[in-house]
Protein backbone atom coordinates (compact mmCIF):
# COMPACT_ATOMS: atom_id res chain seq x y z
CA UNK A 1 0.00 0.00 0.00
CA UNK A 2 1.32 3.42 -0.89
CA UNK A 3 0.16 6.99 -0.47
CA UNK A 4 1.22 10.58 -0.35
CA UNK A 5 2.60 12.02 2.85
CA UNK A 6 0.44 15.09 3.50
CA UNK A 7 2.28 17.50 5.74
CA UNK A 8 0.40 19.22 8.52
CA UNK A 9 0.41 23.01 8.47
CA UNK A 10 -0.41 24.62 11.80
CA UNK A 11 -1.79 28.13 11.75
CA UNK A 12 -4.08 30.46 13.65
CA UNK A 13 -7.56 30.45 12.10
CA UNK A 14 -8.17 34.02 13.25
CA UNK A 15 -5.90 35.14 10.41
CA UNK A 16 -7.83 33.25 7.74
CA UNK A 17 -10.30 34.94 5.37
CA UNK A 18 -13.81 33.50 5.67
CA UNK A 19 -13.65 31.72 2.31
CA UNK A 20 -10.71 29.66 3.60
CA UNK A 21 -12.03 29.18 7.13
CA UNK A 22 -15.45 27.92 6.03
CA UNK A 23 -14.32 24.39 4.96
CA UNK A 24 -12.75 23.90 8.38
CA UNK A 25 -15.99 24.92 10.07
CA UNK A 26 -18.00 22.35 8.09
CA UNK A 27 -15.57 19.41 8.49
CA UNK A 28 -17.32 17.00 10.83
CA UNK A 29 -16.36 14.13 13.11
CA UNK A 30 -18.37 11.71 15.24
CA UNK A 31 -18.89 12.89 18.83
CA UNK A 32 -17.34 9.57 19.90
CA UNK A 33 -13.98 11.28 19.33
CA UNK A 34 -14.56 13.00 22.70
CA UNK A 35 -15.42 9.83 24.60
CA UNK A 36 -14.12 10.24 28.14
CA UNK A 37 -13.70 14.01 27.79
CA UNK A 38 -16.17 15.03 30.49
CA UNK A 39 -14.77 12.71 33.15
CA UNK A 40 -11.14 13.61 32.44
CA UNK A 41 -11.84 17.35 32.26
CA UNK A 42 -13.75 17.34 35.55
CA UNK A 43 -10.95 15.33 37.21
CA UNK A 44 -8.51 18.19 36.57
CA UNK A 45 -10.93 20.86 37.81
CA UNK A 46 -12.22 22.15 34.47
CA UNK A 47 -15.71 23.65 34.14
CA UNK A 48 -16.92 21.30 31.40
CA UNK A 49 -20.11 23.18 30.55
CA UNK A 50 -18.23 26.46 30.16
CA UNK A 51 -15.52 24.93 27.96
CA UNK A 52 -18.07 23.23 25.75
CA UNK A 53 -20.15 26.39 25.44
CA UNK A 54 -17.20 28.51 24.34
CA UNK A 55 -16.73 26.26 21.27
CA UNK A 56 -20.45 25.97 20.48
CA UNK A 57 -21.04 22.54 22.05
CA UNK A 58 -22.92 21.20 25.06
CA UNK A 59 -23.06 17.98 27.05
CA UNK A 60 -26.02 17.02 24.85
CA UNK A 61 -23.70 17.32 21.83
CA UNK A 62 -21.63 14.48 23.24
CA UNK A 63 -24.47 12.26 24.46
CA UNK A 64 -24.87 10.44 21.15
CA UNK A 65 -21.55 9.02 19.92
CA UNK A 66 -22.87 9.01 16.34
CA UNK A 67 -23.79 12.71 16.42
CA UNK A 68 -21.52 14.88 14.29
CA UNK A 69 -19.60 17.88 15.60
CA UNK A 70 -17.32 20.34 13.77
CA UNK A 71 -13.66 19.40 13.82
CA UNK A 72 -12.75 22.98 14.63
CA UNK A 73 -14.82 22.71 17.83
CA UNK A 74 -12.83 19.69 18.94
CA UNK A 75 -9.54 21.38 18.07
CA UNK A 76 -10.32 24.45 20.19
CA UNK A 77 -12.02 22.49 22.99
CA UNK A 78 -8.95 20.36 23.68
CA UNK A 79 -6.57 23.33 23.45
CA UNK A 80 -8.68 25.45 25.85
CA UNK A 81 -9.17 22.54 28.27
CA UNK A 82 -5.45 21.77 28.43
CA UNK A 83 -4.77 25.40 29.35
CA UNK A 84 -7.68 25.77 31.79
CA UNK A 85 -6.80 22.54 33.57
CA UNK A 86 -3.02 23.14 33.54
CA UNK A 87 -2.75 19.75 31.83
CA UNK A 88 -0.37 19.94 28.84
CA UNK A 89 -0.73 16.21 28.13
CA UNK A 90 -4.55 16.31 28.04
CA UNK A 91 -4.81 14.83 24.52
CA UNK A 92 -2.53 11.92 25.37
CA UNK A 93 -4.38 11.24 28.61
CA UNK A 94 -7.72 11.33 26.80
CA UNK A 95 -6.50 8.74 24.29
CA UNK A 96 -5.90 6.34 27.19
CA UNK A 97 -9.61 6.36 28.04
CA UNK A 98 -10.53 5.47 24.46
CA UNK A 99 -10.07 2.44 22.26
CA UNK A 100 -11.19 0.97 18.97
CA UNK A 101 -14.84 1.34 20.05
CA UNK A 102 -14.74 5.09 19.35
CA UNK A 103 -14.48 4.22 15.63
CA UNK A 104 -18.00 2.77 15.60
CA UNK A 105 -18.66 0.06 12.96
CA UNK A 106 -15.06 0.32 11.76
CA UNK A 107 -13.88 -1.14 15.08
CA UNK A 108 -15.54 -4.48 14.26
CA UNK A 109 -13.78 -4.58 10.90
CA UNK A 110 -10.40 -3.90 12.49
CA UNK A 111 -10.76 -6.42 15.30
CA UNK A 112 -11.68 -9.26 12.96
CA UNK A 113 -9.26 -8.52 10.12
CA UNK A 114 -7.01 -11.38 9.03
CA UNK A 115 -3.66 -9.60 9.44
CA UNK A 116 -2.35 -6.26 10.59
CA UNK A 117 -1.95 -5.30 6.91
CA UNK A 118 -5.61 -6.17 6.33
CA UNK A 119 -6.65 -4.04 9.32
CA UNK A 120 -4.55 -1.09 8.16
CA UNK A 121 -6.00 -1.34 4.65
CA UNK A 122 -9.53 -1.36 6.09
CA UNK A 123 -8.67 1.70 8.20
CA UNK A 124 -7.32 3.47 5.11
CA UNK A 125 -10.47 2.76 3.10
CA UNK A 126 -13.10 3.28 5.77
CA UNK A 127 -11.86 5.86 8.27
CA UNK A 128 -14.33 8.27 6.62
CA UNK A 129 -17.00 6.46 8.71
CA UNK A 130 -15.52 8.26 11.72
CA UNK A 131 -14.78 11.49 9.85
CA UNK A 132 -14.50 12.35 6.15
CA UNK A 133 -11.74 14.85 6.99
CA UNK A 134 -9.23 12.26 8.24
CA UNK A 135 -6.93 10.21 6.05
CA UNK A 136 -4.86 7.19 7.05
CA UNK A 137 -2.10 5.67 4.93
CA UNK A 138 0.60 3.04 5.27
CA UNK A 139 3.69 4.67 3.75
CA UNK A 140 7.10 3.17 3.01
CA UNK A 141 10.03 4.89 4.70
CA UNK A 142 12.35 6.01 1.92
CA UNK A 143 15.59 5.60 3.84
CA UNK A 144 14.51 2.42 5.66
CA UNK A 145 12.88 -0.16 3.36
CA UNK A 146 12.29 -2.52 6.28
CA UNK A 147 9.99 0.00 7.99
CA UNK A 148 6.64 1.68 7.26
CA UNK A 149 4.81 4.68 8.70
CA UNK A 150 1.20 4.45 9.81
CA UNK A 151 0.42 8.05 8.88
CA UNK A 152 -2.56 10.20 9.82
CA UNK A 153 -3.50 13.49 8.18
CA UNK A 154 -6.37 15.97 8.08
CA UNK A 155 -7.66 16.92 4.64
CA UNK A 156 -8.40 20.50 5.60
CA UNK A 157 -7.11 23.66 3.89
CA UNK A 158 -5.62 24.97 7.13
CA UNK A 159 -5.34 23.74 10.68
CA UNK A 160 -5.58 25.91 13.78
CA UNK A 161 -3.17 25.19 16.65
CA UNK A 162 -4.23 21.65 17.51
CA UNK A 163 -1.38 19.82 19.21
CA UNK A 164 -3.76 18.24 21.71
CA UNK A 165 -5.95 16.80 18.94
CA UNK A 166 -2.93 15.50 17.02
CA UNK A 167 -1.61 13.77 20.12
CA UNK A 168 -5.07 12.38 20.86
CA UNK A 169 -5.40 10.72 17.43
CA UNK A 170 -1.82 9.43 17.55
CA UNK A 171 -2.41 8.03 21.03
CA UNK A 172 -5.63 6.46 19.83
CA UNK A 173 -3.79 4.83 16.90
CA UNK A 174 -1.28 3.37 19.36
CA UNK A 175 -4.09 2.10 21.61
CA UNK A 176 -5.99 0.55 18.70
CA UNK A 177 -2.87 -1.21 17.42
CA UNK A 178 -2.16 -2.62 20.88
CA UNK A 179 -5.77 -3.73 21.18
CA UNK A 180 -6.11 -5.55 17.85
CA UNK A 181 -2.65 -7.19 18.08
CA UNK A 182 -2.96 -7.91 21.83
CA UNK A 183 0.20 -5.84 22.37
CA UNK A 184 2.28 -8.07 20.08
CA UNK A 185 3.30 -5.15 17.85
CA UNK A 186 5.17 -2.17 19.29
CA UNK A 187 5.98 1.00 17.34
CA UNK A 188 9.63 1.82 16.72
CA UNK A 189 9.11 5.57 16.55
CA UNK A 190 6.39 8.21 16.90
CA UNK A 191 6.54 11.16 14.51
CA UNK A 192 4.93 14.32 15.89
CA UNK A 193 4.76 17.56 13.84
CA UNK A 194 5.17 19.99 16.75
CA UNK A 195 7.48 20.60 19.68
CA UNK A 196 6.94 18.56 22.83
CA UNK A 197 4.08 20.07 24.86
CA UNK A 198 3.66 17.51 27.65
CA UNK A 199 5.88 15.62 30.10
CA UNK A 200 8.22 13.11 28.44
CA UNK A 201 6.84 10.33 30.66
CA UNK A 202 3.35 10.79 29.15
CA UNK A 203 4.61 10.13 25.64
CA UNK A 204 6.49 7.06 26.84
CA UNK A 205 3.46 5.73 28.70
CA UNK A 206 0.95 6.23 25.87
CA UNK A 207 3.05 5.71 22.74
CA UNK A 208 5.53 3.23 24.19
CA UNK A 209 8.37 4.25 21.87
CA UNK A 210 10.88 6.95 21.05
CA UNK A 211 9.32 10.21 19.85
CA UNK A 212 10.63 12.54 17.15
CA UNK A 213 9.15 16.01 17.51
CA UNK A 214 8.77 18.68 14.81
CA UNK A 215 8.61 15.88 12.27
CA UNK A 216 7.14 16.41 8.77
CA UNK A 217 4.15 14.13 9.46
CA UNK A 218 2.02 12.52 12.15
CA UNK A 219 2.70 8.78 12.26
CA UNK A 220 3.75 5.64 14.10
CA UNK A 221 6.65 3.76 12.53
CA UNK A 222 6.67 -0.05 12.71
CA UNK A 223 8.68 -2.89 11.13
CA UNK A 224 7.20 -3.63 7.69
CA UNK A 225 7.37 -7.36 8.44
CA UNK A 226 4.79 -6.91 11.22
CA UNK A 227 2.12 -6.11 8.65
CA UNK A 228 1.95 -9.82 7.83
CA UNK A 229 1.22 -10.73 11.46
CA UNK A 230 -2.10 -12.64 11.82
CA UNK A 231 -4.50 -10.96 14.23
CA UNK A 232 -5.65 -13.06 17.20
CA UNK A 233 -9.25 -11.85 16.94
CA UNK A 234 -9.71 -12.77 13.26
CA UNK A 235 -13.22 -14.03 12.51
CA UNK A 236 -14.06 -14.20 8.78
CA UNK A 237 -17.82 -14.27 9.33
CA UNK A 238 -17.89 -11.24 11.65
CA UNK A 239 -15.51 -9.37 9.36
CA UNK A 240 -17.81 -9.95 6.38
CA UNK A 241 -20.91 -8.96 8.35
CA UNK A 242 -19.22 -5.72 9.40
CA UNK A 243 -18.06 -5.09 5.84
CA UNK A 244 -21.60 -5.59 4.53
CA UNK A 245 -22.96 -3.17 7.12
CA UNK A 246 -20.44 -0.46 6.24
CA UNK A 247 -21.02 -0.91 2.49
CA UNK A 248 -24.83 -0.89 2.72
CA UNK A 249 -25.43 1.75 5.38
CA UNK A 250 -22.47 4.08 5.29
CA UNK A 251 -21.64 4.31 1.58
CA UNK A 252 -18.37 5.86 0.43
CA UNK A 253 -16.25 8.79 1.60
CA UNK A 254 -17.59 10.76 -1.38
CA UNK A 255 -21.21 10.59 -0.30
CA UNK A 256 -22.98 13.89 -0.67
CA UNK A 257 -24.40 15.97 2.17
CA UNK A 258 -27.97 14.89 1.37
CA UNK A 259 -26.96 11.26 1.97
CA UNK A 260 -25.67 12.19 5.40
CA UNK A 261 -28.94 13.97 6.25
CA UNK A 262 -30.94 11.02 4.90
CA UNK A 263 -28.99 8.59 7.07
CA UNK A 264 -29.64 10.66 10.19
CA UNK A 265 -33.34 11.04 9.40
CA UNK A 266 -33.66 7.27 9.01
CA UNK A 267 -31.97 6.71 12.36
CA UNK A 268 -33.93 9.34 14.31
CA UNK A 269 -37.36 9.49 12.74
CA UNK A 270 -38.96 7.06 15.18
CA UNK A 271 -37.73 9.05 18.17
CA UNK A 272 -39.71 12.15 17.24
CA UNK A 273 -36.43 14.06 16.97
CA UNK A 274 -36.07 14.34 13.21
CA UNK A 275 -37.22 17.90 12.58
CA UNK A 276 -35.00 20.19 10.53
CA UNK A 277 -33.83 21.84 13.75
CA UNK A 278 -33.09 18.45 15.33
CA UNK A 279 -31.00 17.20 12.40
CA UNK A 280 -29.20 20.53 11.99
CA UNK A 281 -28.42 20.43 15.71
CA UNK A 282 -26.95 16.95 15.38
CA UNK A 283 -24.76 18.25 12.58
CA UNK A 284 -23.82 21.28 14.69
CA UNK A 285 -24.87 23.68 11.93
CA UNK A 286 -27.64 26.27 11.62
CA UNK A 287 -30.92 25.13 10.07
CA UNK A 288 -30.53 27.68 7.25
CA UNK A 289 -27.04 26.34 6.54
CA UNK A 290 -28.43 22.82 6.22
CA UNK A 291 -31.21 24.03 3.91
CA UNK A 292 -28.72 25.89 1.75
CA UNK A 293 -26.37 22.92 1.44
CA UNK A 294 -29.26 20.65 0.49
CA UNK A 295 -30.47 23.14 -2.12
CA UNK A 296 -26.95 23.25 -3.56
CA UNK A 297 -27.41 19.53 -4.26
CA UNK A 298 -30.93 19.98 -5.63
CA UNK A 299 -32.56 18.52 -2.51
CA UNK A 300 -35.17 19.67 0.01
CA UNK A 301 -35.42 18.41 3.58
CA UNK A 302 -39.13 17.69 3.25
CA UNK A 303 -38.53 15.50 0.20
CA UNK A 304 -35.83 13.55 2.03
CA UNK A 305 -38.18 12.86 4.95
CA UNK A 306 -40.94 11.77 2.56
CA UNK A 307 -38.56 9.40 0.75
CA UNK A 308 -37.36 7.86 4.02
CA UNK A 309 -40.90 7.40 5.30
CA UNK A 310 -42.03 5.94 1.98
CA UNK A 311 -39.24 3.37 2.00
CA UNK A 312 -39.72 2.51 5.68
CA UNK A 313 -43.50 2.26 5.36
CA UNK A 314 -43.31 -0.36 2.61
CA UNK A 315 -40.81 -2.32 4.69
CA UNK A 316 -42.80 -2.10 7.94
CA UNK A 317 -46.06 -3.12 6.28
CA UNK A 318 -44.37 -6.28 5.05
CA UNK A 319 -43.00 -7.38 8.43
CA UNK A 320 -44.02 -10.76 9.79
CA UNK A 321 -45.65 -11.01 12.25
CA UNK A 322 -47.61 -7.98 11.08
CA UNK A 323 -47.16 -4.74 12.99
CA UNK A 324 -50.25 -2.76 13.94
CA UNK A 325 -50.82 0.52 12.11
CA UNK A 326 -50.51 2.39 15.41
CA UNK A 327 -47.06 0.82 15.94
CA UNK A 328 -46.01 1.75 12.43
CA UNK A 329 -47.25 5.31 12.92
CA UNK A 330 -45.02 5.71 15.99
CA UNK A 331 -42.02 4.14 14.23
CA UNK A 332 -42.39 6.70 11.43
CA UNK A 333 -42.62 9.63 13.82
CA UNK A 334 -46.37 10.26 13.53
CA UNK A 335 -48.30 11.17 16.67
CA UNK A 336 -51.38 9.19 15.67
CA UNK A 337 -52.61 6.61 13.18
CA UNK A 338 -54.74 9.16 11.36
CA UNK A 339 -51.61 11.13 10.45
CA UNK A 340 -50.10 7.94 8.99
CA UNK A 341 -53.21 7.37 6.89
CA UNK A 342 -53.14 10.91 5.51
CA UNK A 343 -49.46 10.62 4.67
CA UNK A 344 -49.97 7.24 2.99
CA UNK A 345 -52.73 8.66 0.79
CA UNK A 346 -50.45 11.52 -0.20
CA UNK A 347 -47.42 9.32 -0.91
CA UNK A 348 -49.12 6.25 -2.43
CA UNK A 349 -52.68 7.30 -3.24
CA UNK A 350 -54.18 4.67 -0.92
CA UNK A 351 -54.59 3.78 2.76
CA UNK A 352 -51.97 1.78 4.69
CA UNK A 353 -54.30 -1.24 4.76
CA UNK A 354 -54.76 -1.08 0.98
CA UNK A 355 -51.01 -0.70 0.50
CA UNK A 356 -50.36 -3.74 2.71
CA UNK A 357 -52.86 -5.83 0.74
CA UNK A 358 -51.41 -4.70 -2.59
CA UNK A 359 -47.89 -5.52 -1.44
CA UNK A 360 -48.93 -8.95 -0.12
CA UNK A 361 -50.70 -9.75 -3.40
CA UNK A 362 -47.65 -8.76 -5.42
CA UNK A 363 -45.47 -11.15 -3.40
CA UNK A 364 -47.72 -14.19 -3.80
CA UNK A 365 -46.40 -16.97 -6.08
CA UNK A 366 -47.40 -16.30 -9.67
CA UNK A 367 -48.20 -12.62 -9.09
CA UNK A 368 -47.40 -10.38 -12.03
CA UNK A 369 -47.96 -6.98 -10.43
CA UNK A 370 -45.17 -5.09 -8.73
CA UNK A 371 -45.40 -3.97 -5.16
CA UNK A 372 -45.43 -0.19 -4.66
Amino acid sequence: MTGVDIRLTLCDTRALPYREFKPLMTALVRAACLQGYEALARSIGVDVERELARVGLSTDSLADPDALIPYVSRFHLLEHTAVSGHCPDFGLRLSESQGADVLGPLSVLLRHAATLADAMDLASRHLFVHSPAVRFNVLPVASRPSEVDLALSFELPHLPPCGQSLELVLGLLACVMREITQARVRPLLALIPHARIGPARSYTRVLDCECRFEAPSLALRIPAAQLARPLPGHNPMLRQLAQNYVDQHLGSRDRIFADLVRSMVRRLIGSGQATQADIAGRLSIHTRTMQRRLLDEGQRYEDIVDAVRKEMLVDLLGRSPALSLSQIALMLGYSEQAALTRACRRLFGCTPTELRETRAAALRPGAVTAAP
